[in-house]
C-alpha cells in the first residue's frame, strides 16, 4: 500500500475517529486504526467492538492496500508534521514508512486480518435530522449520563423517535436531562433505544464538523444503531435493560418559579462552591426570601456566600443542590436567562419542613423556552 495525503486532511480525519479507540484496549489490535487505500481515497476506521466508526479522506493512492497502525502514536506523529504532503508506504513485515519533507518515520503495523469487520447499514431504512439539531440535543443531555452506575442501561441515553418528533433522555439517578424537538421524520414504528454515551459523544463531535443543516441519517439494524454524518458512519451496539420511567421524575407543577440571568447565576454558583473539594462537599444552599436569593456553602475549609436580587415575595425557602450539577446545565443551556422551578410544599408539613423546598427535585429550563423542550431535573442535597 502506498498513498500521499495532505497533513491537515490526515490530522482532521484522525481527530474524528481516534475517540472510539480505548486507551486500554481489551485486544491489542483494537488500539490500532485501520487504514485502507482504495479507489483514490483513504478510509480510516476504529472499533472497540461495541462502537465502530469509518470515514474517508482525500488522498492520492499509488498502490491500494490496507494496514493497521497504533492510533495514538499515529495521531501524535501527524500533529507534529509540517503542513505539507505526507507519504505512507507499507514495507516488508508490515513496517510502514511515513515521510513529510525532511521528516522520516518507520513504525510497525499489523495486518488487517484480526481487525473487526465494519457493519454495513442499509441507509435507505434511516431517517434524517439536521446535524445542528442533533448536536444541540446531545450536548444538552450527555453530561447527565452516568459513567459509574453498574446498571448497564444507565450508561446511555434513551433515544425516542416517533412521527413528527425526536427526544433524548439521560440520567445518573441523581439528575435527569430531557430534550425534545419537533422533526420531519416518519418512522414506520416508534423507536425507543438506549444509545451508549460514548457513541453519542462521538456523533456530536462528527456533527460539529459539518454545516448545521447537513442531514444526519439515523437508523436501527437489529441490535445496533447507525449514524451517517458528513462522510462518516458510526455504529453502536444498543444497550440492554429497561430505561427508568423518566416521566415520573419530571415535576408536573411547580409553585415557585424564579427567572435568573444565566451569567450571574453561573458565576455565583461557581464562586460559592470553590471551597468544596469533591462531589459530597460541593453542595450549595439556595435560600430564597423577599427580593433576594442567597447562595452559600460551608465546608471544613470555611464558608462562602453571595446574594442575587430576584423578583420574589413569597415564603422563605431553602434547598441544597450539587454545584457541579447546576453548572453542567448552565454551561449548555444557551439562553440569557433560566427558569428555576422549586417544588410545592406539601400540606401538613411541619415548620422545619416548610422552611425547605421539600425533598422533591427542582427543575431548570431555558428562558425563553423556544422550540426545543429542554428540562433538567435535579435531586436536592443536604447542606
Amino acid at each position: 500500500m502506498e498513498f500521499v495525503i495532505q497533513r491537515n486532511d490526515l490530522v482532521r480525519e484522525l481527530q474524528l475517529v481516534t475517540g472510539v479507540v480505548e486507551k486500554r484496549a481489551t485486544l491489542p489490535i483494537l488500539a490500532n486504526l485501520l487504514l485502507e487505500a482504495e479507489k483514490g481515497d483513504l478510509h480510516v476506521g476504529a472499533s472497540d467492538l461495541e462502537v465502530t466508526i469509518r470515514g474517508t479522506a482525500r488522498a492520492t493512492v499509488v498502490r491500494e492496500g490496507s494496514i493497521t497502525l497504533p492510533a495514538q502514536k499515529l495521531h501524535d506523529i501527524a500533529r507534529s508534521l509540517p503542513e505539507a504532503e505526507v507519504q505512507f508506504k507499507v514495507l516488508e513485515r508490515s513496517q510502514v514508512s511515513i515521510s513529510c519533507e525532511r521528516t522520516r518515520y518507520r513504525i510497525a503495523g499489523q495486518p488487517r486480518d484480526d481487525f473487526p469487520k465494519f457493519p454495513q447499514p442499509d441507509f435507505s431504512q434511516g431517517m434524517t435530522l439536521p446535524a445542528g439539531l442533533l448536536r444541540s440535543m446531545i450536548e444538552r443531555v450527555s453530561f447527565a449520563i452516568t459513567t459509574e452506575d453498574p446498571r448497564y442501561s444507565l450508561n446511555g441515553a434513551l433515544l425516542f423517535l416517533q412521527k413528527g418528533s425526536v427526544a433524548l433522555v439521560g440520567t445518573d439517578g441523581h439528575r435527569l436531562a430531557y430534550v425534545s424537538q419537533s422533526a420531519d421524520i416518519r418512522p414506520p414504528e416508534e423507536i425507543r433505544v438506549i444509545v451508549a454515551r460514548k457513541a453519542l459523544v462521538q456523533v456530536a463531535h462528527l456533527a460539529s464538523e459539518v454545516a448545521s443543516d447537513e442531514p444526519v441519517t439515523i437508523g436501527r439494524m437489529g441490535s445496533q444503531v447507525f449514524f451517517a454524518v458528513g462522510g462518516h458512519v458510526l455504529t453502536s451496539t444498543l444497550l440492554e435493560g429497561n430505561f427508568p420511567k423518566y416521566e415520573n421524575v419530571m415535576p408536573k407543577t411547580c409553585e415557585t418559579v424564579l427567572v435568573l440571568p444565566t451569567a450571574d447565576f453561573t458565576d455565583a454558583v461557581r464562586r460559592v462552591s470553590l471551597l468544596g473539594s469533591d462531589r459530597h462537599s460541593r453542595a450549595v444552599q439556595l435560600s430564597l426570601g423577599s427580593g433576594k436569593l442567597d447562595l452559600s456553602s460551608e465546608t471544613e475549609m470555611g464558608r462562602a456566600e453571595e446574594s442575587l436580587t430576584v423578583d420574589y415575595g413569597g415564603e422563605e425557602i431553602a434547598i441544597g443542590f450539587n454545584a457541579r450539577y447546576l453548572l453542567d446545565f448552565l454551561q449548555v443551556v444557551g439562553t440569557g436567562a433560566v427558569r428555576l422551578e422549586l417544588n410545592p410544599k406539601r400540606a401538613g408539613d411541619d415548620d422545619a419542613t416548610k422552611a425547605r423546598a421539600g425533598d422533591k427535585p427542582g427543575q431548570l429550563k431555558p428562558e425563553p423556552g423556544g422550540e426545543m423542550d429542554y428540562r433538567y431535573v435535579v435531586m436536592p442535597m443536604q447542606t
